[in-house]
C-alpha cells in the first residue's frame, strides 16, 4: 500500500532481535539502505526511553521496525503499534531469542503479523526439537540455506587455551596478549 493509505503504528516490514544492541545494529544498517528508497526505519528497544520511541512511531508511516519481543509487545499492549499490515517479518539469530525464553512473545508477534506475505528466520544453527518445532510452525514451504565457512578458511583459525590461576593471572596474560 502507499504509504498514504497506512494508518500510523502499522509497519510494512518488522525485524525481531534478541537483543538490543543487535536491533540497533540492524535499524542502522535499514535506515542507510533504506533512505535510497525513501523507507522510514523505527528502532523499539528496551532500556532506551519509551516516549521517544513512542513518538518516532507517531510521526509518520513506518516503513520498517526493527524491535526487541518484549519492547514490541509493550506498544502493542498500549495499543500504540499493530501488526495486521505487515507484509515482511524477519526472525534474526530465532536460535538465541528462544534460548532467552521469548517463546511466548515470538508466537504472540507472529499470530498478530498473520497476513504476511513472507517470514525469514535466521538462525546459527537448526538443532533442537524447540527451534525446529518453531520453524515449522512460522514458516510455510521454507527454503533451507545453509552456509559454512570454506574448509581453507578454517585452517587459518587458530584455537589456543591459556590457563589461569587467579583473576591478577589472567589479566597479566590479557595485557601480554
Amino acid at each position: 500500500p502507499i504509504a498514504e493509505e497506512r494508518f500510523l503504528g502499522e509497519p510494512r516490514a518488522l525485524v525481531l532481535a534478541p537483543a538490543r544492541e543487535l536491533a540497533l545494529q540492524i535499524a542502522k544498517d535499514a535506515a542507510d539502505l533504506g533512505k535510497y528508497a525513501g523507507l522510514s526505519v523505527v528502532t523499539l528497544v528496551g532500556g532506551m526511553d519509551y516516549e521517544k520511541q513512542r513518538k518516532q512511531l507517531a510521526a509518520a508511516p513506518v516503513d520498517i521496525i526493527v524491535a526487541t519481543p518484549g519492547r514490541l509487545i509493550d506498544f502493542a499492549n498500549k495499543q500504540e503499534l499493530f501488526l495486521d499490515q505487515v507484509e515482511l517479518l524477519v526472525i534474526d539469530e530465532a536460535d538465541r531469542m528462544l534460548d532467552m525464553g521469548f517463546i511466548g512473545e515470538v508466537d504472540r508477534i507472529v499470530a498478530e503479523a498473520r497476513w504476511r506475505r513472507q517470514t525469514m528466520l535466521f538462525s546459527a544453527t537448526l538443532e533442537g526439537t524447540g527451534l525446529v518445532k518453531f520453524a515449522n510452525e512460522v514458516l510455510k514451504d521454507p527454503v533451507e540455506l545453509n552456509a559454512e565457512s570454506p574448509r581453507s578458511e578454517r585452517r587459518k583459525i587458530q584455537q589456543l587455551m591459556y590457563l589461569a590461576d587467579s583473576p591478577e593471572h589472567k589479566f597479566a596474560l590479557l595485557c601480554h596478549l
